[in-house]
């Protein structure tokens, strides 16, 4: 009989921790390149820094960080990719690139001959701050040098949420992360508002159809549905009537990019950028994580609410 050989595919922009050489994902070993830190140094930084080695800010490219060893029987993919015969890979890549600020993926044989790389290069604009809500592991490699094992245990045990039956009948197949990705990526605020907010709406479904009909979701007022959102995820506990003001002045924004294409004013930008990080909290819960407020995002967001904030940015 002969003997099964493994398969490698090389991974484009894949970030490992600090002093990890290796991680293994659901049955996919992820392994650096033998000259990965040159690799890694000629993707895109914004800021100069000096860690394990040294970086310095670049506009940046696309480069081959990783190999992956596929498991000698892959499973299928659980989320709702459009292409076909997706495997379990494509998820893991989509995980990665969430959890990583980058654009993580894989050429395809066919892809690699002459195709066109069409993926942004550039860092991710939003939801880095979803990073943070994975917990630090240290492992020792030495007196003086340790590295953040955490990470490769978290991705595991996302991925096994997201494949669990039960997740995928609560999350409509998980259809939000593809959202999600989207959203997080370097674009215009007004794209990623939007496709935020088509999350909230998309969740609000899913959490409400089987006792609410089709027509009466369509005619619920928006704000209502946002506060849904927030109280389903403990953003806060209850929505006062003041505060639903607020939430009336977020959906006149929503409604006015919708129309006119802009923010009308800075009030309203600051808005939406709001509204993006708290959805970052709520993509994490949904992850089972326990969100990270590094960036003081939930405090701002409930001054949003209660009208603090606005009178602050009237000052």
């Amino acid at each position: 009989m002969a003997k099964k050989v493994k398969i490698q595919k090389q991974i484009y922009n894949l970030e490992f921790p600090n002093y990890c050489k290796k991680m293994e994902i659901y049955g996919y070993t992820f392994q650096r390149v033998p000259d990965y830190q040159n690799r890694v140094r000629s993707l895109q930084h914004k800021v100069s820094s000096l860690c394990e080695f040294q970086i310095d800010k670049n506009t940046g490219n696309h480069a081959v960080t990783a190999i992956v060893d596929l498991p000698f029987q892959e499973k299928s993919a659980v989320l709702p990719w459009g292409h076909d015969n997706p495997t379990a890979l494509d998820d893991i890549l989509l995980l990665l690139s969430i959890f990583t600020c980058r654009q993580v993926f894989i050429l395809e044989p066919e892809e690699e001959q002459g195709g066109v790389i069409v993926a942004d290069p550039r860092m991710y604009c939003y939801g880095w701050s979803l990073r943070t809500s994975i917990p630090y592991e240290t492992k020792k490699l030495g007196e003086f040098t340790e590295y953040d094992i955490g990470f490769e245990k978290g991705i595991n045990i996302i991925y096994k949420r997201v494949r669990s039956k039960k997740w995928l009948r609560s999350f409509g197949k998980g259809y939000f992360l593809l959202l999600f990705r989207e959203a997080c990526k370097r674009q215009i605020l007004e794209s990623s508002f939007i496709l935020c907010w088509s999350i909230w709406e998309h969740l609000f479904v899913l959490h409400n159809q089987k006792w609410l009909s089709d027509d009466a979701i369509r005619k619920l007022p928006v704000k209502e549905k946002v506060s849904f959102i927030i109280i389903k995820y403990k953003i806060k506990e209850q929505i006062k009537s003041k505060e639903k003001k607020s939430l009336e002045m977020l959906v006149q924004i929503r409604n006015k990019l919708i129309h006119t294409g802009r923010f009308p004013d800075k009030q309203a930008k600051d808005g939406a950028v709001l509204f993006v990080r708290i959805t970052e909290k709520v993509v994490a819960q949904i992850l089972g994580l326990a969100p990270s407020d590094v960036l003081g995002s939930l405090h701002k967001f409930k001054a949003f609410l209660s009208g603090e904030e606005k009178e602050s940015m009237r000052k």
